[in-house]
């Protein structure tokens, strides 16, 4: 006979000559049904919140664990309003305070130089929006001065937002070319 028809015959033997009762069979223990834990969807970063987004200047040394970004909509040109989109990038949790203050050829909207977030958390991104008008052509500065308030202490940090304002429209546009 050949050796391996052999083996699975020795094999079928040995396991009918197993003749225990049923009942004394130990019960099968199922193995716990695992399931993979699902992604955690997470909302996008601060920086694909701020894509296409300038950071602003920091003014002095300071270690303070915030970031602020900034983006402009259109041409800043002398006499036409302009919205100046701020980001405040956080890096902990607390509150925060920008005073804003424009240099001579920027006039603040009424209720600008002051804006308060009474909740940051850290890894976002708030926006605000600065409504001024250019009323001088040149290189005009925004200061923003953020002050944080984390775990009982509050720290500042200065920013500067340069504006480069054009005399008219269709300087700006030529400029655009």
């Amino acid at each position: 006979m050949n050796k391996w028809r052999v083996l699975p015959t020795c094999a079928l033997l040995l396991l009918a000559a197993c003749h225990g009762d049923s009942s004394q069979a130990p019960e099968p223990t199922l193995a716990a049904h695992s399931k993979k834990p699902a992604a955690v969807k997470r909302g996008p970063t601060p920086d694909e919140l701020t894509a296409g987004m300038v950071e602003a200047v920091t003014i002095g040394k300071s270690t303070v664990p915030i970031t602020v970004k900034f983006e402009l909509h259109e041409r800043p040109v002398v006499g036409r309003p302009l919205d100046v989109i701020i980001a405040v990038l956080p890096q902990v949790t607390g509150a925060a305070t920008l005073q804003v203050t424009g240099s001579a050829g920027l006039q603040l909207a009424p209720g600008a130089e002051t804006v308060k977030i009474p909740s940051i958390e850290s890894a976002q991104a708030y926006r605000v929006t600065i409504s001024t008008t250019p009323t001088a052509d040149g290189v005009q500065l925004l200061g923003i001065n953020v002050s944080v308030t984390h775990d009982d202490t509050t720290e500042a940090r200065s920013f500067s937002v340069p504006v480069i304002v054009s005399a008219s429209a269709d300087t700006a546009s030529v400029s655009n070319r």
